[in-house]
């Protein structure tokens, strides 16, 4: 992706601090689904995209790629932000346990434009993004397959309308939200940390930060 031109960096920055909440920068292992999921948060809260920013990684889906694409995003914006995410699969990644152990190496290694260390935090979800999905509707608390979580979400009375990629997944959901924290929160005091084969998720962590965030911010 081109630089911005340091004039068009600093508006930016200013613009994402002037109110006082978080500038937060959340790079997704999918180009659609999470994004278009965490997206969908931020349109309903009003929220710029200079107050969050949301973006796919362009150095590849492997969990590794996607926290070394959310540093060189954080130094490329002139270190314009105060929270960085990198959202990623267990799936069949081989260096899932890396990107782990590499985020949990930047967190707050680097300071922002602020002098402030950031926090750098992985958001990992076991098999994959769409088992916090799954968790809207029921308890999942034994392994499963990436392909046993999509039939399962295709099933009448759970979410027979999810499609690959579907845009309205937040807007589908999100009336279920907190009994999918719940289920999530439940299952971090099971597998902590994440081993690669039980399920987990992080994302409702990631969610409600986006959802604390006063709506209509700039």
């Amino acid at each position: 992706m081109a630089r911005r031109s340091r004039s068009e960096a600093t508006f930016r920055r200013r613009e994402g601090r002037k109110k006082g909440a978080p500038r937060i920068l959340i790079v997704c292992e999918g180009e659609k689904t999470e994004t278009n999921y965490f997206n969908a948060i931020r349109r309903e809260r009003r929220i710029s995209s200079a107050r969050v920013r949301i973006m796919p990684s362009d150095f590849g889906t492997d969990p590794l790629n996607v926290v070394n694409y959310a540093l060189d995003q954080f130094l490329k914006e002139d270190k314009a932000f105060d929270l960085v995410y990198a959202v990623f699969d267990r799936d069949d990644h081989l260096n899932f346990n890396n990107a782990l152990s590499r985020a949990a190496a930047l967190d707050e290694s680097h300071k922002n434009d602020a002098g402030v260390p950031v926090p750098f935090k992985a958001i990992p979800s076991v098999p994959n993004f769409e088992l916090w999905l799954l968790l809207h509707f029921r308890d999942v608390l034994a392994p499963i397959h990436r392909a046993t979580v999509y039939a399962e979400l295709r099933k009448p009375g759970i979410y027979p309308a999810y499609a690959k990629n579907i845009a309205s997944a937040y807007d589908d959901t999100k009336a279920r939200i907190a009994a999918a924290t719940q289920r999530a929160v439940h299952l971090r005091g099971l597998f902590t940390p994440p081993n690669g084969t039980d399920p987990y998720t992080d994302v409702d962590v990631l969610a409600a930060t986006i959802l604390a965030i006063p709506s209509a911010w700039a």
